[in-house]
């Protein structure tokens, strides 16, 4: 029996091609294009100039007065978001219901050009909307919306949410801009995908889904217009920057995708091809099509609209499911415009230049990023109502504990400092000594890649798993960070203002954030599915959530989270809180079944976890935890002791300061400690003696301005 269905009820878009959903969909079918040369004189250092630019009169001419002191991307995301909403009918609704997942590729910059928090621009959109549900900021590049909209439904499905908006956001950067030049990825005139593979162009655009069940949605009246029938997520482990030219991670994406909506090859009608028209983007997709479909590659039209939009990054997957949602409602393929007339037929069917109207029941929407993350989603047309299991409820476990801080590398080191009280606020970790990775691999890469993958090294040995390199293609990943690598971020944009045309292209590729995440897989050989989650100091537990996920939902038996950040440089921090810190601290994850199967001591069990955006309701059940994990932040001592005044509160901040993502990954380790081992850090450097372990700890997390959080362990 299947699980719920989950449908589309709305739409919203703003992008080069159109304003709104109708419009958009009606240039699609023109064949009109809005890639145009870039009119900003600062673009005019590039020989490539043409990109996929949404006017400014479509942004405002949609916002109210009060949204127009916004940065560009809020206003984009607010416009999308909106007409998704409306497009719904969704007039009435439980605040604490309705969430949102947001991907995106790109820090966002305020008025005065700093860098804000990934998770900011969709904090203004759920508070403009009201919205007080879960919310995710999911960065997996240029995979991040279609990513988004598969988060989603997992969220209706387990229960946390009974409306989700979900899709992604980018505005056109102009550092940005010069990284992509300076790899030469840039084609001179619009992109021509699949005929004429001589690079991209750069878009801007949001666009967003409504997605809700089935069932609440016919009991409100409204028309589904699409069921998200699967997704599939999965690791190339191969390059930086470039896809494994043997589609082996695009193909797996597809696959998965295709088992979560227990459907085959057989019934796919179209292909939303990811199409950027790069020379190895475009002939990876064709070697997808061939290895996925085999014989029948030829009778299953894909095409790309990339033609009509530019590469909108982290809005990409979002901006196509949109499309491919139109498509099955219409029933008609959208064109890959710009394709030559002489161009190579080949074995595969692009729809070069006019819509195809033809019989869809079924579309698969592909896109692929740098980091090597590869999303596919399965939209069907709806069905009606029918019988549905609830989402599995299985146990899962912490079963290994690898930190790679300033205080302490590895959880034997760990152990003995808590122990000793010794502690390194604001420590960076040493990491010499010991090969963690190829030495041809290490030495390329920035301290946040390096620290991630020590963690993760240290987190699998101490997990005791020995797995043969086969089962390793079905081991997750999920990486958290708050910032991503200040170290790559920082060089790149000293290079941009020496001299744009001269970017230092290698720190560029480590700008985007999931980058040490595929680091990670990369080192290790893993291709399972794979996600990035930037939310501030939240990342870490909200990560540790998606992880639990995919073992509930049967996509993987173990999961490796890992959590890193580096302190920013110059930033002073108010008296009383604690000092900032870098480090990376590792965890691997399983279901209960597969840690007993191979005789595993695990450390935790996971009980229950929560995040909300307002008063914290602990996912406690019935017992007080005999230890909470806090965050170090200044009025917290006093709401934990009042909700709960039997407790003894800890924090991992007075051991390794604020690291951000990797604070919160170390507060879920000390907990996973204390249930097993009962090893405890005191509220300050005083030593602790190891007391026995504990039945029940909580972990908190916090996101400041966005969402707090809660993890419950308890004894295995």
């Amino acid at each position: 029996m299947a699980l719920r269905p989950i449908v589309v009820t709305g739409l919203g878009i703003i992008c080069a091609a159109g304003r709104d959903p109708a419009e958009f969909w009606q240039r699609l079918l023109d064949g009109r294009g809005g890639l145009t040369p870039v009119a900003d004189e600062a673009y005019a250092v590039f020989e490539a100039r043409y990109a996929g630019q949404v006017p400014d009169e479509w942004i405002t001419s949609q916002l109210p007065g009060s949204d127009a002191d916004l940065d560009r991307t809020a206003q984009l995301a607010l416009v999308a978001a909106r007409q998704a909403v409306e497009a719904a009918g969704l007039t009435r609704f439980d605040p604490d219901r309705f969430g949102i997942i947001l991907g995106k590729c790109q820090a966002t910059p305020d008025a005065a050009g700093r860098y804000q928090p990934m998770h900011r621009t969709q904090d203004v959109v759920a508070e403009r909307l009201g919205l007080g549900g879960p919310r995710i900021l999911v960065s997996t590049a240029c995979a991040a919306g279609g990513n988004a909209v598969g988060l989603a439904k997992d969220k209706i499905l387990t229960g946390e949410a009974d409306v989700v908006l979900a899709g992604g956001v980018d505005p056109l950067l102009f550092g940005t801009y010069a990284g992509f030049a300076g790899l030469q990825a840039l084609s001179i005139g619009p992109c021509r995908p699949y005929s004429h593979s001589d690079g991209l162009n750069l878009g801007e655009g949001a666009a967003f889904l409504l997605l809700e069940p089935l069932d609440l949605a016919l009991a409100r009246g409204a028309e589904p217009l699409a069921e998200v029938a699967g997704y599939g997520l999965s690791a190339d482990a191969y390059h930086a920057t470039a896809p494994d030219p043997t589609g082996r991670g695009g193909a797996s994406a597809v696959r998965r995708a295709l088992a979560d909506a227990g459907l085959t090859t057989g019934d796919v009608s179209y292909v939303s091809g990811h199409g950027t028209g790069t020379p190895a983007n475009d002939a990876m997709e064709a070697k997808v099509m061939r290895v996925v479909f085999g014989e029948r590659a030829g009778q299953v039209p894909t095409s790309s609209i990339k033609s009509f939009v530019g590469h909108t990054l982290g809005a990409a997957g979002a901006v196509e499911a949109v499309a491919a949602v139109l498509a099955l409602r219409h029933g008609i393929a959208p064109p890959t415009i710009g394709f030559d007339d002489d161009a190579e037929p080949g074995d595969l069917d692009f729809v070069p230049n006019r819509p195809r109207r033809m019989p869809i029941d079924t579309v698969v929407s592909n896109n692929y990023a740098f980091g090597g993350n590869n999303v596919s989603l399965v939209l069907t047309t709806p069905k009606p109502p029918r019988e549905h299991e609830e989402f599995p409820r299985r146990e899962t476990v912490i079963t290994g504990l690898g930190p790679a801080l300033g205080v302490a590398t590895g959880i034997a080191e760990l152990s003995a400092a808590i122990v000793a009280g010794r502690t390194a606020p604001g420590g960076a970790p040493t990491l010499e000594g010991r090969t963690f990775a190829p030495r041809s691999l290490w030495r390329h890469m920035n301290q946040l890649s390096r620290m991630a993958i020590a963690a993760s090294r240290l987190a699998w040995e101490d997990s005791g798993l020995k797995l043969p390199r086969k089962a390793l293609d079905d081991v997750g990943l999920v990486f958290a960070t708050g910032a991503g690598s200040a170290e790559s971020t920082g060089g790149f944009d000293d290079s941009i203002a020496v001299n744009p045309n001269k970017p230092a292209v290698l720190s560029f590729s480590n700008v985007v954030l999931n980058a040490t995440g595929g680091a990670v897989c990369q080192t290790l050989g893993l291709r399972g599915p794979t996600t990035t989650i930037c939310h501030g100091a939240a990342s870490a537990s909200i990560a540790l959530d998606c992880a639990v996920e995919m073992i509930r939902a049967g996509k993987a038996e173990v999961v490796l989270v890992v959590a890193a950040d580096e302190a920013p440089q110059g930033t002073a921090r108010p008296p009383g809180e604690p000092v900032q810190g870098s480090g990376a601290v590792a965890f691997v994850v399983e279901s209960a079944e597969h840690c007993a199967g191979r005789d595993g001591t695990p450390y935790a069990k996971i009980l229950g976890s929560g995040h909300t955006p307002g008063p914290l309701r602990y996912p406690l059940d019935g017992e007080e935890p005999a230890l909470v994990v806090g965050t170090g932040g200044g009025a917290e001592a006093e709401m934990v002791f009042a909700a709960l005044p039997g407790t003894t509160l800890t924090t991992g901040a007075w051991l390794a300061g604020d690291c951000q993502a990797a604070s919160g990954a170390l507060n879920l380790a000390l907990g996973a400690l204390a249930v097993r081992d009962g090893i405890t850090p005191a509220r300050g450097p005083s030593g602790h003696e190891p007391a026995g372990p504990v039945a029940r700890a909580l972990v908190l997390s916090a996101a400041p301005g966005s969402v707090r959080g809660a993890v419950l362990l308890g004894a295995a």
